[in-house]
């Protein structure tokens, strides 16, 4: 008969859950769209669960050197998960950002394509033959 799980393997396996949850959220986020944002959502929720639940247990019982020394691997690598999924999510908020202002732009210049009386006009760009990159 297998023996109970123990207080440091409960414990251990909370923050092993919660780092596959963010590792699953991470490999999403390679790829940001809002599907992946919302089924993300998901991976999340479960993460805290698990660290919500952990919390009480860790604040109720005595201190271990080998608990804590398996506690700290398994913490240092959680919190290298969300590192990571903390800059892919920036990444990608930095991406529509930028995407979402281009777009802004392209409706702007093409509002600017009409005249007073609401014909339309030849656009800015057709009509000089020099070319202008900004870069700063």
């Amino acid at each position: 008969m297998a023996k109970p799980m123990s207080i440091m393997n409960v414990e251990v396996e909370k923050i092993k859950t919660a780092r596959a949850c963010l590792q699953k959220f991470r490999l999403k986020l390679l790829r940001p769209s809002v599907g992946a944002l919302e089924s993300g959502s998901a991976d999340l929720m479960v993460a805290v669960e698990c660290l919500t639940q952990l919390e009480p247990v860790l604040a109720s019982r005595p201190r271990s050197r080998s608990l804590d020394r398996a506690l700290h691997l398994e913490v240092a690598d959680l919190r290298r998960e969300l590192q990571q999924v903390n800059a892919l999510f920036e990444g990608a908020g930095k991406f529509y950002e930028g995407w979402s202002h281009l777009l802004s732009s392209a409706v702007d210049d093409a509002a600017s394509n009409y005249t007073a009386n609401g014909k339309l006009s030849v656009p800015t760009s057709m009509q000089s033959n020099n070319v202008v990159v900004i870069h700063g």
